[in-house]
């Protein structure tokens, strides 16, 4: 009994997180690819870590402020009402030679949480917030479905068509706007994501 517990824990802790699939289904059913819808799942009470609270040691300063570019840019439609969602981006330098993404805010939103995926031993997917990841020149830092993402929490039902607007704090380069567009599904590879 306590095995069937944790199981639908982990589904249901999976289904929370992981990126919604493009077809309708079952909140906490794997997809045939292995995507798990987002099932409205409070996140608060997940017991997540913060690994945004780690002590960071500071970019050192290479003398060029850096610049960084936003590309991509799109949220999930909130799936089934709720109102969690999960947001992506590609993010890369035009100059300098390192970044870190500290946090990220969107009009409207209770909250924003950086997340990852992980795959444990027994091959299930865990989600959990993750540290402060690095944006390093000549690479892209992306936040995509079933890898880093956004989570969005108590903003106001989206849907396809709508955008938002927020902003991406990094630790050199400060705030940076961004323009969500808000889709039912992921953006073709030939549309940029």
């Amino acid at each position: 009994m306590l095995r069937i517990a944790m199981l639908t824990f982990a589904a249901l802790t999976l289904a929370a997180c992981g990126g919604a699939p493009d077809e309708a289904s079952t909140p906490t059913a794997p997809m045939e690819n292995g995507e798990m819808e987002h099932g409205g799942m409070d996140h608060a009470a997940m017991g997540h870590g913060n690994a945004a609270d780690a002590p960071l040691e500071a970019l050192a300063d290479d003398g060029v402020m850096p610049v960084v570019e936003i590309d991509g840019a799109w949220m999930r439609a909130h799936p089934g009402g709720r109102d969690i969602t999960a947001a992506y981006f590609r993010a890369e330098l035009s100059e300098g030679s390192a970044d870190r993404l500290l946090a990220a805010r969107i009009d409207g939103a209770d909250r924003v949480e950086l997340h990852g995926h992980t795959m444990g031993e027994d091959g299930l997917m865990s989600m959990h917030e993750i540290a402060p990841p690095m944006l390093m020149a000549g690479e892209q830092l992306v936040f995509q479905p079933r890898g880093q993402h956004l989570m969005v929490f108590g903003l106001a039902t989206v849907v396809e068509g709508d955008s938002v607007t927020g902003e991406l704090e990094f630790e050199r380069a400060g705030i940076v706007e961004i323009v969500f567009d808000v889709r039912n599904s992921a953006p073709e590879a030939s549309e940029g994501g």
